[in-house]
């Protein structure tokens, strides 16, 4: 696995929305695409939320930003799953979020993942990896709380492997996240 390289961020300044995912996984590194997986829910969620105008695949991932959205991870490095991120990934990656989100100026933070969202946004920050909480509030929709002063709204991980949520709930919050970005 160690021959796996990370994926290209796709970010512009300015942009509606900045999608944050936890790291890219196998399939996604060997493709080269974002969301490559054959269960990941995360284009058709795209379409079918309206956030964009025409089905697209992981093969046009490059394409989001001509739509207002960007795309990143907070880890770079591949993995056949999150089990296999400790504290120091979690740690440096959420620093260089948050420089490319100062850099970037987004609208809004969309992280695709609950426990991701969890260990970021805690007040003790990444330092709770592998630590069970009961205090940490952090649900899916928008927060009451910020990331480098731009609004965060946590969407569930759209992996085929996330059996927490149904496609419909999905969906409804992705289309409450349309709704925020796109508001007048």
């Amino acid at each position: 696995m160690s021959y796996l390289r990370g994926l290209p961020d796709y970010l512009a300044p300015g942009l509606a929305i900045l999608f944050v995912g936890i790291n890219p996984g196998i399939r996604s590194a060997e493709v080269g695409h974002h969301f490559a997986g054959p269960s990941n829910r995360f284009w058709k969620l795209l379409f079918d939320s309206r956030l964009i105008p025409f089905p697209m695949n992981c093969e046009e991932d490059w394409r989001l930003p001509e739509f207002g959205y960007g795309l990143t991870n907070v880890v770079a490095r591949p993995t056949s799953g999150v089990q296999d991120l400790g504290k120091q990934d979690f740690l440096r990656g959420r620093q260089t979020l948050l420089t490319k989100i100062a850099r970037y100026q987004p609208a809004l933070v969309a992280f695709l993942g609950v426990s991701m969202a969890r260990i970021l946004l805690s007040p003790q920050g990444p330092e709770c990896v592998g630590q069970r909480s009961s205090l940490n509030p952090i649900q899916v929709g928008r927060q009451s709380i910020s990331l480098a002063g731009v609004a965060v709204f946590v969407l569930p991980n759209p992996s085929g492997r996330n059996a927490h949520y149904s496609y419909q709930h999905m969906k409804e919050l992705f289309c409450e996240l349309n709704d925020l970005a796109h508001k007048s």
